[in-house]
């Protein structure tokens, strides 16, 4: 049986914080094949020797948590979903600009 104070612990991730590839695969629900494929892409830069050994950054999480539902919801191949996830963030990217902008208007 699981003691309750295991589910109540928690880690904040920051920005010096790595997760491991079985790790990612597990949260992101995606296979290994997928993450090297992303990675060659140039999606995610892991670090360490070997894809079974290899850890990525915490702050790619958020990214490969979109790739791997776009892959998994949408049945979108690692190459479509790079793409993808690479144009989403351009546009939240530019979106942020633009109401930056429009507040020094107002202003």
């Amino acid at each position: 049986m699981t003691d309750p104070m295991d589910l109540l612990e928690a880690h904040l991730l920051g920005e010096g914080d790595w997760i491991g590839a079985t790790e990612i695969c597990q949260i992101c629900r995606i296979e290994l094949t997928a993450v090297v494929e992303l990675a060659d892409l140039g999606v995610v830069s892991p670090r360490g020797y070997g894809p079974e050994h290899w850890q990525f950054p915490a702050t790619a999480l958020p990214r490969l948590l979109t790739v791997g539902r776009l892959m998994r919801d949408l049945g979108v191949n690692a190459s479509g979903a790079a793409l993808a996830v690479e144009l989403l963030e351009e546009q939240h990217h530019l979106e942020r600009r633009l109401r930056r902008l429009e507040r020094l208007i107002h202003e």
